[in-house]
């Protein structure tokens, strides 16, 4: 039965709305399952209903695991699939030419979006080889998720086509929105823990839905879900509650139900529509057959009971055995094809007529994709029923779904199928599962990682055992870390801990352990992070576990490293480069060897620095470890800097910028903004510099990096300086020297106390206070070990003594100068020239 009926007050609302007379832009329609919200969209489309043209937007596809397997294996494009089912319904409302015209554009835009970040990098190696043909390919599929830049510029290609169709005004109508919530893209949150849900449904209201209102002034949307959605547009809303007595006796009525049977059909299905429809579909299938139904079988049949605790089993009755086969079977997986259905069915067949009539069944829905689905109530009812019913057969149909989803490529699905068919406390599988999680995790695959963790609880019937309930909380707490949802992560990952510890699981407690370190780490809070990080490594030695071990030596080692410990660095960071070698874990040493040239960096042991990162570049592209690209992009960039190639270090660092963007990798754009605004303010493009490290600065707040906030904050200051804003640059520079005190970090301490001097340098009578901190600064270098360092500090002071007119001290000053910064920098380099300019000025 296709028959709509009743819903007055939603059809006025949708006609009020499509006619202009509320002056509204939008109707937010809203009803728990079963109530008939897509059936509404269906008449209203259909009908043209006021005279208006509609468009129609399926959402059920943000769950179909043909989009979640990215066809890739990469996790789903949500964003980019959601707004190219808007970009569908908005030219739905165009003439034929107008829409193809316009859909070609669109799909071009989103074609240049990710071919903008394809990127191939030729660069010399240490010896002068070249590596050629490398390219780090930051378009193509998508990763776990795009984000924000990416996603910026699918609502820039969507109002440009929202903005060609304005003379074509018509209503959108968008089914399903509680998807967006439950198809989050990388957001998600424990709802163990009642943390709030995802940011796809935010993002798409706030941003995409306002912009397209501000584009084209004649379209409105109905968006309908199981619950309201807050539109930041003037809008009204309906709630669709169940039928009374009257709109099933017409509903019935229409789709030629005897009368008298209305009044036991609303009594026996509580007024909730699918189940309605579901005895009418049953009730005529009956008199077809000869064997009509009563009221009193009605009445008999449910027996107080709710429509879901009986009607499955009496609908399935009424079927002939290879019906009802496949239609318990066809409710095994979550949507649906025929071939998956002819793989599922084992022991019978399935042809042409056969899946044709299951299509038939008023509950069967069909998604965008083309793929069939159950309505999520029926579904629910008859998967409960072969469960109970037909045990084994159950078990043999989600193995069988899970070796085809198996071959298809979509871990999510594979995870659903083995759960439901074994059970949530099979340790084998549950091995297995983890595996596939912390796969997902390493390659940044966080819209898998998710999907792979709703699919166990999902599958899960009953509540997880603990160690799985661990497990899940555990990895929901490092997709937050990853996302940079520092405050959800910790709690998580607490929680995660103290689940661990009641299962006295010393594994699980230690690789949280180590997360919630990393976590401090990347909060700043060093004391905390050395602390987590050590319990984790006697749990890791207590367990005879060297991978662990080694993960933790190099977080201690990076610890060691930002806080300007380098000859400790150095020990740990070898000490678990020896590890990952011998367990033949090119990830890990790609890492290491990472760290190590960013350590040699520092120390001004350029050749090395150059070999080892390198080094690690090769090994991150052997492994398609984009992220782990972007990262040596930046410490070559960085390194070019240091050593006054603006070229290349302006182009390393573009390059690194834009996998960044690609990977919404906050961090790792705050950190490439900043060494951008520092080239910037070096080559007195005081403009840019000013923009640049103002963004920077922004998201390091955003994170809660103090560190990061710290080495802005020191940049501002010196950018201020150079323009003799002096007033400025003291209180940056103070702001920043008060964060490297909190820190304990001394070289950064060191920066700052050189370039306050310099400032105090500027004014006659700060002399004294000038050398007085270039002494402090020059005391903290030499701690450290850092040459480039001191001779910075030797010229500062001895540019000082010869301004007092003091030739024989500065000489000396100057020549230890010269000779620390020859020794670690090539001749061309703006500290040997700048230092020999000044002895010659003595000469």
């Amino acid at each position: 039965m296709g028959t709509f009926t009743d819903r007055v007050e939603a059809l006025a609302a949708v006609e009020d709305l499509a006619r202009g007379h509320s002056g509204l832009r939008a109707l937010v329609v809203w009803g728990v399952s079963g109530q008939g919200k897509t059936t509404l969209l269906s008449h209203v489309r259909a009908t043209g209903w006021a005279g208006v043209k509609y468009g129609m937007a399926q959402l059920s596809f943000l769950i179909d695991p043909t989009v979640a397997a990215g066809g890739h294996g990469q996790g789903p494009d949500l964003a980019r699939a959601l707004l190219e089912a808007i970009a569908e319904a908005i030219t739905e409302l165009c003439p034929a030419e107008v829409r193809r015209t316009l859909m070609r554009d669109y799909r071009a835009e989103q074609a240049d979006a990710q071919a903008q970040w394809q990127i191939r990098i030729e660069m010399s190696a240490a010896n002068g080889s070249r590596i050629s043909n490398s390219p780090v390919t930051a378009g193509g599929p998508s990763p776990a998720m795009w984000h924000a830049l990416y996603r910026q510029a699918l609502v820039e290609g969507l109002a440009a086509l929202a903005e060609g169709a304005a003379e074509h005004p018509g209503v959108v109508l968008i089914d399903t929105s509680e998807l967006l919530r439950l198809a989050d893209e990388g957001a998600r949150r424990d709802p163990d823990a009642g943390a709030p849900a995802g940011d796809l449904d935010t993002w798409f209201t706030a941003t995409v839905l306002k912009r397209l209102v501000a584009e084209h002034p004649g379209l409105r949307f109905v968006v309908a879900g199981r619950e309201p959605l807050d539109l930041p547009v003037p809008h009204a809303r309906v709630e669709l509650t169940e039928w009374r007595p009257e709109h099933t006796a017409s509903f019935l009525e229409a789709g030629g139900v005897p009368r008298d049977l209305s009044a036991a059909v609303h009594t026996a299905c509580g007024g909730t529509p699918v189940w309605t429809a579901m005895t009418a579909d049953l009730i005529l299938r009956a008199r077809r057959s000869g064997q009509p139904i009563t009221a009193d079988w009605l009445r008999a049949a449910a027996a107080g009971q709710p429509a879901a605790g009986w009607l499955p089993a009496k609908y399935l009755e009424r079927l002939s055995d290879g019906d009802q086969h496949r239609l318990l079977l066809a409710a095994v997986p979550r949507t649906l094809t025929h071939e998956l259905l002819r793989d599922v069915c084992t022991d019978i067949d399935c042809t042409d007529s056969d899946f044709r009539r299951l299509r038939r069944h008023s509950f069967v829905q069909q998604t965008p994709a083309g793929r069939l689905q159950l309505h999520p109530l029926v579904r629910s009812a008859i998967t409960a029923y072969l469960r109970t019913q037909y045990p084994n057969r159950w078990r043999a149909a989600h193995r069988a779904a899970a070796a085809y989803f198996e071959a298809a490529g979509s871990p999510a699905e594979v995870a659903y199928h083995r759960f439901a068919a074994s059970g949530s406390d099979s340790h084998e599988l549950t091995a297995w599962w983890h595996t596939q999680v912390t796969a997902a995790l390493d390659g940044y695959r966080l819209d898998e990682a998710n999907l792979l963790i709703d699919a166990v609880r999902e599958a899960a019937h009953a509540p997880l055992p603990p160690p799985l309930h661990a497990h899940t909380t555990y990895f929901r707490g490092r997709v937050e870390y990853f996302s940079d949802h520092y405050p959800a992560a910790g709690r998580l990952l607490d929680r995660a801990l103290g689940l661990y510890q009641d299962l006295d699981d010393p594994r699980g407690q230690a690789d949280t352990l180590r997360s919630l370190g990393n976590l401090a780490r990347m909060r700043t809070d060093d004391t905390a992070a050395g602390r987590l990080l050590d319990q984790a490594l006697a749990l890791y030695r207590d367990l005879n576990d060297r991978r662990g071990q080694a993960h933790l030596l190099r977080s201690l080692g990076d610890l060691a490293r930002v806080r300007g410990d380098d000859a400790q660095a150095g020990r740990l960071l070898e000490q678990a480069l020896a590890l990952y070698r011998d367990l033949y874990d090119q990830r890990g040493q790609a890492h290491i060897l990472r760290s190590l040239g960013n350590l040699a960096r520092v120390r001004d042991d350029d050749a090395a620095a150059k070999r080892l990162l390198n080094d690690a570049l090769g090994l991150y592209r052997e492994l398609d470890d984009r992220r782990g690209q972007a990262h040596i992009l930046w410490s070559l960039g960085n390194l070019a800097r240091m050593r006054d190639d603006d070229a290349t270090a302006g182009r390393l660092l573009h390059q690194a910028l834009g996998l960044y963007r690609d990977l919404e990798d906050r961090r790792g754009q705050a950190h490439t903004l900043f060494s951008l605004g520092d080239l910037a303010r070096v080559r007195d493009d005081d403009a840019a510099a000013r923009r640049l490290l103002d963004q920077a600065l922004a998201l390091y707040r955003e994170l809660e990096d103090r560190r990061g906030q710290a080495h802005t904050l020191f940049s501002l200051g010196n950018l201020a300086r150079t323009r003799g804003d002096d007033a400025v640059a003291g209180r940056l520079l103070d702001q920043a020297l008060e964060l490297y005190r909190d820190l304990k970090d001394r070289r950064g301490q060191a920066h700052i106390l050189w370039s306050l001097g310099n400032l105090a340098q500027r004014h006659d009578a700060d002399d004294a206070a000038a050398g007085r901190l270039l002494e402090q600064a020059l005391e903290l270098y030499r701690e450290l070990n850092d040459r480039r360092g001191q001779a910075d500090i030797l010229w500062s002071l001895g540019d000082l003594a010869r301004v007092r007119g003091d030739d024989a001290v500065a000489r000396r000053l100057l020549e230890r100068a010269w000779g620390l910064a020859s020794a670690v920098l090539p001749e061309s380099h703006g500290l040997v020239i700048g230092i020999r300019h000044s002895l010659d000025e003595l000469s």
